[in-house]
């Protein structure tokens, strides 16, 4: 079942100054990309993570539950929640309620009286496949301003009803919020392989493989890095191959490997 291709697409638009461009990204704060952006470009960073575009999503890399999955994983050190390959992106917030490291709150979760989300949460949409994105933070009242890949512009905006105590989009289905855990173990089940063949690999993209199906990466020592290069020898050991100088984009799922962009 491909969960990629069909992304629903919540309410759009620019947030107010209070949570828009903070500078870099690299305070930990937002930064909003002023200019077009292509696929596996960054469209924005928040916490350190980026956002990366895909105008056309198709079966592309560049999911909304990669980020969402990567988010919790490099920024809060708490485990995925789905499978990107093979589960829709609606199916979070039940996987979620079945996990310690998190806790689910909307209609059929946790009460919401009282409660809204805050800024590193997930909203997380209903539908097939569903959407989900990361949330920012409040821009007023009523507007929450989210982080987002696969649905439009990496950062958008969703309404907030107050009285209500849950977000106005329809199919909005609940907000997940990491608890107090200890650091996500990465999976330790057997070794991944040569998972797309005969191709170059994005370190991003051996990483997200490696939690997606609970295998370990035969990787050089030190580990692998993000925006690397690397090939895949036949006993599946993957070796850097370049250092991209700018970013190192994987093209979609499994099928056509990656490549150094500019």
């Amino acid at each position: 079942m491909e969960a990629s291709s069909r992304d629903a697409t919540p309410e759009t638009g620019v947030p107010d100054a209070g949570v828009q461009d903070t500078g870099t990204g690299e305070d930990g704060g937002l930064w909003v990309n002023p200019a077009p952006c292509g696929v596996g470009e960054i469209g924005a960073t928040f916490r350190g993570i980026p956002a990366y575009c895909q105008p056309t999503s198709d079966d592309g890399y560049y999911q909304c539950d990669e980020l969402a999955n990567r988010f919790m994983r490099d920024a809060l050190q708490h485990p995925d929640l789905d499978n990107v390959v093979t589960d829709f992106a609606s199916s979070i917030c039940q996987h979620a309620a079945t996990m310690p490291a998190y806790s689910v709150w909307g209609p059929g979760s946790g009460a919401t009286a009282g409660r809204a989300p805050v800024s590193g949460d997930l909203i997380v949409y209903s539908g097939t496949p569903g959407h989900v994105a990361v949330i920012v933070g409040f821009s007023d009242v009523t507007d929450i301003a989210i982080l987002q890949q696969n649905a439009g512009p990496s950062v958008a905006s969703v309404g907030w009803d107050p009285a209500g105590a849950f977000f106005v989009a329809a199919d909005a289905e609940c907000w997940v919020h990491a608890e107090s855990a200890p650091p996500a173990e990465p999976p330790g089940g057997p070794p991944c392989g040569c998972f797309a063949g005969d191709v170059d690999y994005c370190g991003l993209a051996i990483v997200d493989h490696q939690w997606w199906y609970g295998c370990t990466p035969q990787v050089p020592e030190g580990g692998v890095k993000y925006g690397s290069l690397y090939d895949c020898d036949d006993a599946g050991v993957f070796a850097e191959k370049a250092e991209c100088p700018g970013l190192c984009i994987t093209v979609n799922l499994l099928d056509a490997g990656g490549y150094c962009g500019e």
